[in-house]
């Protein structure tokens, strides 16, 4: 099928692409697919040639003179601007090129059989008394003036590591270091300047627990992996807030503080215990905020309250404080443990290592909470429980699964970037 037609519209779709064209005898709109995006004008008409069952075979526009004639003088200017350039570099370099740069007099002397000493020193961009000097130093070439610079590569490597390993001392302590290892003298402002050069900055402590066990962490996260992708996951902690707090950072003009009022007392405690799942909408399972402290009692009402993701088996992450697990207090009062209270609703505990709160991605969402709770700034219990709620919201909204690939693959990161320190090293 062959038409006179532009066209003037193209969609991808999954594999193909349909362009859309106007038939100029019909004055009618219809369609053709290809497997490649075309080139074309929309604005000038050509000869199509399709298929029967609407698939392009050919299309050649009818260029007109005057579109020729604005193209041939662009495709001109263009090469003749790069023309001028290749020139200009050309005469530029042609002299450094042509010439091997020697400080040796001999040389010198060779050169100045065919240029002046003036065009000698404009080669080397040097003074004309420059080019003397060397001549009478019997070729060597003159040392710079001023005093060595006393920060070298291995000053720098050992203020980085000494830095990085010693992370609270101050810079006056990192100055008198590199005096005592080096017998440099170096003053606490060349410091702030190499520091910040090195992209060291300072910055809020993380602290991590002395009791930590690296490996058992490690080997925590290798088996939760592999499970993220298989199973529904359910993390939960509880964590403490006070009614009256407000807002850490504000605006004000440069050289002033910013000032805002708030009570003098934080207020009654609170505590929130809080669920969430790796799902990618609506991960918030299960959330309640108590007066005071919470007890094993409360934990065990909260946990029954919490309900399965699907059909299939769950996974609850969760830390083996004292108020989850009561292991007496249950048997006292004749309640099944941790392990077999969740069983009955198919979901498998599974504690975090000890000292490692790193591992629970609810720590990671309790940052998010503190911060907007803040901007409300909640009096009392209501305005407290309302503030929760909007998070909650906002929550929902977002995919909770990131916060834990993230604490899942906490150590990976770690030994990455300890790697890459050794490498910049050797």
């Amino acid at each position: 099928m062959e038409f006179i037609a532009r066209i003037t519209q193209e969609h991808k779709l999954d594999n193909l692409w349909k362009y859309t064209f106007l038939d100029i005898e019909s004055n009618q709109q219809d369609w053709f697919y290809h497997k490649e995006q075309i080139s074309y004008n929309p604005n000038v008409a050509g000869k199509l040639d399709l298929t029967e069952d609407k698939f392009f075979k050919l299309f050649e526009q009818e260029i007109s003179d005057e579109s020729k004639k604005n193209r041939r003088i662009g495709i001109l200017t263009k090469l003749e601007r790069k023309v001028k350039q290749s020139t200009r570099k050309f005469l530029n370099d042609y002299p450094k090129r042509q010439i091997k740069l020697s400080f040796n007099s001999q040389y010198l002397h060779e050169l100045h059989q065919t240029y002046t000493w003036k065009q000698i020193a404009k080669i080397y961009g040097k003074h004309e008394q420059t080019v003397y000097y060397w001549l009478k130093t019997n070729n060597k070439e003159p040392k710079k003036r001023g005093t060595k610079p006393r920060i070298t590569n291995k000053t720098a490597y050992l203020i980085r590591d000494y830095a990085l390993k010693n992370n609270t001392k101050t810079q006056q302590e990192i100055a008198d270091y590199v005096c005592k290892e080096l017998n440099i003298p170096i003053s606490r402002p060349s410091i702030t300047v190499l520091l910040k050069k090195l992209g060291i900055t300072r910055k809020k402590l993380t602290y991590h627990y002395n009791q930590l066990d690296e490996a058992k962490a490690k080997k925590f996260n290798k088996e939760i992996k592999p499970l993220l992708d298989k199973y529904p996951f359910i993390a939960l902690d509880e964590c403490s807030f006070y009614p009256n707090l407000d807002p850490r950072f504000g605006y004000s003009l440069k050289g002033s503080r910013a000032i805002a009022k708030k009570p003098s007392y934080k207020g009654k405690h609170y505590t929130l215990l809080f669920a969430i799942s790796n799902l990618k909408k609506n991960g918030v399972i299960h959330w309640k905020l108590i007066e005071k402290g919470a007890n094993w009692k409360i934990f065990y009402d909260f946990l029954e309250e919490i309900n399965p993701i699907g059909n299939t088996k769950n996974i609850l992450l969760m830390d083996n404080a004292k108020i989850h697990t009561a292991p007496t207090k249950r048997e006292e009062a004749k309640l099944l443990n941790v392990r077999e209270q969740m069983l009955k609703k198919n979901i498998e505990v599974k504690f975090i290592v000890t000292y490692s709160p790193m591992l629970n991605p609810t720590e990671l969402v309790f940052c998010l909470l503190r911060q907007q709770t803040e901007k409300s700034r909640p009096r009392s219990y209501e305005e407290m429980k309302k503030a929760i709620e909007k998070v909650v919201e906002l929550l929902n909204t977002k995919d909770l699964s990131k916060y834990f690939w993230h604490c899942a693959n906490y150590f990976d990161r770690k030994d990455a970037k300890n790697s890459l320190e050794t490498i910049k090293k050797l």
